[in-house]
């Protein structure tokens, strides 16, 4: 990195000690960084109790690695942005506690960052399943446990949003448009998203800048099993409506285009998985996706069911 370049920070979220062998395997990668961050930060979204836990366990902060508690468990939207504030870098980097990036993904994730209209970029996310791949779980869902999915670009290319847990952002403009706003992604028992499109489009209308997509900046992700089941992925398909109907109710009409182009998609994929040897069970999981997706969208559009008491 030239004199020139901007400064670059990594930001983990985490809150709960039971993820903290995978922090520990998240921060070794960061070490492996054929880009080196200045400031890497842990925030821990829980108690002090928790926040010595982190520090006891992994040796934090005579690592090199900083931590902030924020005292109670204020969801992933809360965390990253307290982050972004906490770090002094140009460029701020999001690291899912339960993945480990590949040795090039942060010089990856930067390398379209050169360019200024650029305002954020993210990359792939690949699965690590904790347990059987369910026959019924679609590549089209993919994102509901937080991993890439069939239709994503397969080249760089310009992008609606970024996905908050494989993304690097301009930190002036992050906090301009005030972060990720509080009550979106995954609180509490509500496991919607939501909370990456939002951001993007304020900070899209706000700037006039853009957000790219590089798949060569890869993290792998774990995918423990109390995700691989029915409930939890009509809950999150459920919860994504709902945000994704509040999300349409305050920013523009053409908001959710990509969801649009993304279900239009659907009949054709029930189409081939019924054609293919094999996954015939996954034209059952898209139907019952799109359906909870779809109740999710009325129920956030007519002020039924809140998120939190979804199936």
């Amino acid at each position: 990195m030239d004199m020139t370049s901007p400064t670059v920070a990594v930001v983990i979220c985490m809150f709960s000690a039971v993820r903290l062998p995978q922090v520990a395997a998240a921060l070794d990668s960061i070490k492996r960084q054929t880009l080196q961050p200045q400031e890497v930060l842990v925030v821990v979204d829980g108690t002090e109790a928790l926040a010595q836990q982190v520090r006891a366990t992994l040796g934090l902060p005579d690592d090199g690695v900083g931590v902030l508690c924020l005292g109670s468990n204020q969801g992933v939207s809360v965390a990253r942005t307290r982050g972004v504030q906490e770090v002094q870098s140009d460029l701020v980097a999001f690291l899912d506690d339960d993945a480990e990036a590949d040795p090039g993904w942060l010089e990856q994730l930067c390398a379209p960052m050169a360019d200024e209209l650029v305002i954020g970029v993210s990359g792939r996310s690949l699965p690590i399943f904790g347990g059987p791949r369910p026959g019924w779980l679609p590549d089209e869902f993919l994102w509901t446990v937080g991993c890439s999915y069939r239709g994503m670009p397969t080249g760089i290319e310009q992008v609606r949003n970024f996905y908050g847990g494989c993304a690097v952002v301009r930190r002036d403009i992050f906090l301009s448009v005030g972060g990720f706003l509080a009550g979106t992604g995954h609180v509490g028992r509500f496991v919607g998203g939501g909370e990456d499109a939002d951001f993007c489009l304020r900070a899209t209308q706000a700037t006039g800048g853009v957000f790219m997509f590089n798949p060569s900046a890869f993290i792998r992700h774990h995918v423990p099993p109390p995700r691989l089941t029915w409930g939890y992925f009509a809950r999150r398909c459920y919860s994504e409506g709902v945000m994704k109907s509040q999300i349409a109710s305050r920013l523009d009409r053409g908001s959710l285009d990509p969801e649009r182009s993304f279900a239009r998609a659907m009949p054709r994929a029930v189409v081939r998985s019924l054609l293919t040897r094999g996954q015939r069970a996954r034209a059952v999981g898209i139907l019952a996706g799109v359906l909870a997706v779809l109740a999710g969208l009325a129920a956030g559009r007519f002020g039924g069911k809140s998120a939190d008491a979804a199936p």
